[in-house]
């Protein structure tokens, strides 16, 4: 058996604040909604933990934890495996609407590119550098990583018309009954390469529908948790 090559991708910025009392709400005209925010008092709902290999989509738990143990034993814990509710997951995080259609998440100012009953679109205002050469040393396997998320460089660029050197990212935020929520993504990929990824202050994304639409190759395997935490206002 070939060894794989190991990549982690963890960004070690924990979030602390957990015990943060700021509920101020300003509904004014330049802050529609009011002024939500997460003091980590919601739990982190956890929608779905699945493994997606090239013969389908699998959801039993002792397959998906075996699967961990096996290729991310220092790693098991980062996945929540048989829960629908966690409540110690120390994600902390403030929307704050400002004027001129901006919102501050997490400290970054972004533009409302999108907005309707279910769903708010952010971007930066900053464009962010395509992905360069050095990923090419894993080839498929960093390109597949790099499209788990739906909103991904490749899938912005191709919206824009394609041959992209720079793009702009987006973050989506679901609306449901007037109610703000970060959806959230943990995953892993093994193929030519192992790439787990683990964000402790992460940022919100959908899963990627293309994943199982010709994206998976024979041999290649995607463990991802879908979630959603709701910002209190």
């Amino acid at each position: 058996m070939t060894t794989r090559n190991l990549v982690l991708i963890v960004f070690s910025l924990v979030i602390f604040n957990a015990c943060s009392k700021n509920n101020n709400s300003d509904n004014s005209p330049n802050n529609p909604g009011g002024n939500p925010t997460n003091n980590n008092s919601k739990p982190l709902l956890i929608d779905d933990l699945v493994l997606y290999t090239s013969d389908g989509a699998h959801r039993d738990v002792k397959m998906i934890k075996d699967f961990v143990t096996r290729n991310f034993p220092e790693y098991v814990n980062r996945f929540y495996y048989d829960q629908k509710t966690v409540t110690d997951h120390f994600i902390s995080t403030k929307l704050e609407f400002i004027d001129n259609n901006k919102v501050k998440l997490k400290d970054t100012v972004m533009e409302i590119i999108s907005k309707t009953d279910t769903e708010m679109l952010l971007s930066p205002m900053d464009s962010t550098n395509m992905p360069g050469k050095e990923g090419e040393l894993f080839g498929h396997c960093m390109l597949l990583h790099n499209q788990v998320p739906q909103y991904n460089p490749y899938s912005i660029c191709n919206k824009a018309g394609g041959n992209c050197k720079k793009y702009r990212k987006v973050y989506p935020i679901k609306i449901s009954n007037g109610e703000y929520y970060l959806p959230i993504l943990n995953y892993a990929v093994v193929s030519n390469c192992n790439i787990f990824y683990y964000n402790s202050a992460p940022m919100p994304n959908y899963l990627n529908k293309d994943l199982t639409n010709g994206l998976l190759r024979d041999k290649d395997s995607v463990i991802v948790q879908v979630a959603r935490l709701q910002v209190g206002k």
